[in-house]
């Protein structure tokens, strides 16, 4: 819906809440919006997850809030983070919770719901770049450690609690064993945000995998940010991305990966682009393979991308619930990590090698 009036996801949850506070253009294309996808505000089912009068049980308020911190309005935007969301809310629905959503650009607030302990836990989003505690107020982190929470689509550092992502391992093994036996031996992992937990852990998966298949990996890279701040932006400039490119194109050939992997597919859009400003084919002068299966960014693409889908409307809805499990046993302390397999969706951005190229 925020993507269908071109808002913001926070700006969606005031018009439905607190409709007074946005101004009546905006107001008025979000609801135009509602109208056209006709969309239904969750409402609260008897059948929720929760006993709410259970004995020994604190009461179930039936709400559950879901918090964005530390993303500006290009992040949010990202299929990938909307599509998760989408499982988030499908699981409410069917468990007939109430849905309460709050952006928090620069983490420096505490939302309403959660000052006025109105949920029973929360599901949070943040960039996996930064220190939680570094780039988040204290007020804030102390309000989010004081609920039963579970990050979606992975953690930033120093954050506590349940995590619900994909499984790194899966999704480089695969990746690997796809390239290899398209003749691939010589690999480039284009990484232009160092430091990115998620980008980093898939740099390290990769690197196994292709090692220990007799491949080589070489890293182009950027140079580490000393201090990050929130909110952090997505890459959407193929001028992020061309000078990472220029030190692939002038290596020798002997030497130059034939293959090249990015970790999302936000990344392999910039490298399409980036690629056809330097008359350059993808699929024939290089090869790209990326993650996510973000649709609305791929479909356009030529040659269609090869993709890890990491599923990641079943990790919103994995995500719910291993949340209601965390507000039946808050007692366990131990944290948990959920991780969803991923699956190729094969296009045609990786060539055929023989065995001399």
């Amino acid at each position: 819906m925020a993507a269908a009036a071109k808002v913001a996801v926070g700006t969606v949850s005031r018009v439905l809440n607190t409709p007074e506070a946005v101004g009546p253009e905006i107001r008025q294309r979000v609801l135009d919006a509602i109208a056209q996808i006709n969309y239904k505000p969750l409402r609260r089912r008897n059948k929720g997850g929760l006993a709410p009068n259970a004995p020994g049980v604190q009461r179930f308020r039936g709400n559950i809030g879901v918090l964005l911190i530390g993303m500006d309005d290009s992040l949010t935007h990202l299929p990938v983070i909307s599509e998760a969301l989408h499982g988030v809310e499908l699981a409410m629905a069917a468990e007939g919770i109430n849905l309460l959503l709050a952006n928090v650009p620069s983490a420096d607030r505490v939302p309403a719901f959660l000052a006025k302990n109105q949920v029973d836990g929360l599901i949070i989003k943040s960039p996996l770049l930064g220190d939680l505690r570094a780039c988040a107020s204290p007020a804030l982190v102390e309000a989010i450690n004081r609920l039963p929470h579970v990050w979606l689509l992975g953690k930033p550092d120093s954050g506590e609690g349940d995590m619900c992502g994909f499984d790194f391992d899966v999704g480089a093994r695969t990746a690997a064993e796809y390239l290899h036996a398209r003749g691939h031996r010589r690999i480039g992992y284009l990484h232009p945000r160092p430091g990115q937990t998620r980008s980093e852990s898939l740099k390290r998966a990769i690197t196994l995998h292709m090692q220990r298949m007799g491949m080589s990996v070489r890293y182009f890279e950027k140079l580490i940010t000393p201090e990050v701040r929130w909110p952090l932006p997505a890459i959407t400039n193929p001028i992020d991305i061309l000078p990472l490119l220029e030190r692939w194109e002038n290596l020798p050939a002997a030497d130059r990966p034939t293959a090249i992997v990015v970790s999302a597919d936000s990344i392999a859009v910039q490298v399409y682009q980036a690629l056809h400003r330097k008359n350059l084919v993808i699929g024939r002068d290089v090869s790209l393979l990326s993650f996510n299966h973000e649709r609305p960014l791929v479909m356009g693409l030529n040659p269609a991308l090869t993709t890890i889908d990491v599923r990641a409307e079943a990790i919103g809805r994995r995500a719910v619930e291993q949340l209601l499990w965390r507000i039946r046993n808050k007692a366990d302390a131990v944290p948990t990590k959920i991780l969803v397999e991923p699956q190729l969706v094969e296009g045609n951005s990786v060539a055929v090698l023989k065995p001399t190229d």
